[in-house]
């Protein structure tokens, strides 16, 4: 008796005389980077009867009869899809795929074999050879029109479609891939946030000095609390008395005229011709100083991320083990290890030591509609434990690398141990800003509840049962040639 597999591929090779007729669809792209718009495509592309190959989703609409992707491309693609993007154009991965279309393209003499589709900026002049000189399907400014061009061109060529192909092989490749691993779910899910709840000092001290904005702030340089210079004003919340420390006997310090600051990011402020809007982002500039004074308090490490913002982290052998401990659900205490030794894999298998990792934090204070520091992670790289790599190239692949294992438990425990560190386990921190004033910081984030949630993979996260070694595997981005 034949079983439902048999039944199945003989079905598959019935539809076009001939098992080895071309009527597979084949989609190159670099994965991880046009993963989504790959796998639209991909089932777009089964949905309307097309038998479809894509890293993302493996074979849509038939049985695989073939033993490698070269032989695939070789014997029984129709057309080869290359998602020209700049990774695309210079991945090893896709390149392969790219060389071997244009390889078949030749040998079989057939028209048209590959086909770009052009989904981004990235311009036809820096594509690869000869994907410059040939039509390209637009979906660089709307996917369903690209859509739409692409299926009328498939079309016009009369490429097969497969009867195993339609609606149905996608829901069921969705039922496999998908919802057996993330299913949402309704239930009352307390959900922590990256938002941590900061009080304002109470009064703003304005110090007209008359002076010129330049000089002014010349002379206010190296003073060690937050302030803002606006015109020939000084924005600060500390005293007199810290003002006159620091300027010294040379210069007289003007009486303050005193604000209300949650008044002042309200409303703004007539006199000095400031208004609410600018006003928010004054005050939100001096948060951001009296944060990042309070960590170079404590040592910690920095690293200027491209969007300008600080990243903030702490040096190796700075914490006992690398290790910071923090209250876990259910009351527990427990530590996350935020400092570690890096290696990379050699092509020979071999791991070759490369530095270490930090965890680190950025800060992005907020006003409105409540005041609030929103906390992103980070992951950064050094070779002494001290100074960030240089290369933001480098720092950019090792990060997607060594860091894919990290789940929402990895960052989200980071978090709460960085600030427990941060905070030496009290609820609360106050950050002098002068005059008498702070800038008090709820150390634990903002709950939420979600009437949603959902099961999420079920891997398994890292082990902090003892020290975490992260590895770079070596060229993992392009490792695209999966046996179908």
């Amino acid at each position: 008796m034949r079983g439902d597999s048999d039944m199945v591929m003989e079905a598959a090779k019935s539809a076009v005389p001939g098992a080895s007729a071309r009527r597979l669809i084949f989609i190159s792209h670099a994965n991880p980077q046009d993963n989504t718009f790959a796998t639209w495509l991909a089932t777009q592309l089964a949905i309307t009867g097309y038998e479809v190959w894509c890293d993302t989703t493996k074979l849509l609409g038939g049985e695989p009869w073939w033993d490698d992707i070269t032989e695939a491309i070789d014997k029984y693609t129709a057309r080869v899809l290359f998602v020209s993007t700049l990774e695309a154009n210079r991945k090893n991965g896709t390149l392969r795929e790219l060389r071997l279309a244009l390889e078949a393209q030749e040998k079989h003499k057939i028209k048209d074999f590959l086909i770009p589709l052009k989904i981004d900026a990235f311009p036809f002049a820096a594509m690869q050879k000869p994907l410059p000189d040939l039509n390209a399907v637009r979906f660089d400014e709307n996917w369903a029109e690209g859509l739409r061009q692409l299926l009328k061109l498939l079309e016009r060529e009369g490429i097969p479609r497969s009867p195993l192909a339609g609606p149905g092989c996608v829901t069921d490749w969705y039922a496999r891939s998908i919802e057996r691993r993330r299913k949402p779910i309704v239930t009352n899910e307390r959900c922590h946030s990256n938002w941590f709840q900061f009080s304002l000092p109470k009064n703003l001290n304005v110090y007209a000095f008359g002076l010129p904005s330049d000089t002014l702030e010349r002379r206010a340089e190296g003073f060690k609390f937050p302030h803002r210079i606006v015109g020939s004003n000084l924005l600060t919340f500390a005293g007199p008395e810290d003002m006159q420390d620091h300027f010294g006997p040379a210069i007289t310090v003007p009486p303050p005229d005193i604000l209300k600051a949650e008044d002042f990011v309200e409303q703004g402020d007539t006199r000095l011709k400031i208004a609410a809007f600018d006003a928010s982002n004054m005050i939100t500039d001096l948060v951001r100083q009296a944060w990042e004074t309070a960590l170079d308090a404590k040592k910690l490490g920095t690293h200027i991320l491209g969007s300008g913002l600080a990243a903030r982290y702490f040096a190796n052998g700075q914490l006992t083990k690398n290790r910071a401990y923090f209250t876990a659900f259910g009351g527990r205490r427990t530590y996350r290890q935020l400092v570690g030794n890096k290696s990379k894999r050699a092509k020979d298998g071999t791991k070759v030591p490369d530095g270490q990792w930090h965890y680190g934090l950025s800060c992005s204070p907020q006003l409105l509609p409540f005041a609030r520091l929103v906390l992103r992670h980070h992951v950064i790289f050094t070779d002494d434990g001290v100074t960030p790599w240089a290369k933001p190239e480098r720092m950019h692949k090792a990060r997607r690398s060594v860091c894919k294992q990290w789940w929402n438990g990895e960052w989200r425990d980071r978090l709460f141990a960085f600030m427990a560190e941060l905070g030496q386990g009290q609820k609360k921190l106050a950050i002098d800003v002068g005059g008498g004033q702070s800038l008090v910081v709820t150390m634990v984030p903002m709950n939420f509840t979600s009437p949603m949630s959902y099961l999420e993979n079920g891997d398994e996260g890292l082990d902090e049962s003892s020290e975490i070694e992260l590895v770079e595997e070596e060229d993992t981005e392009d490792d695209d040639d999966e046996t179908p």
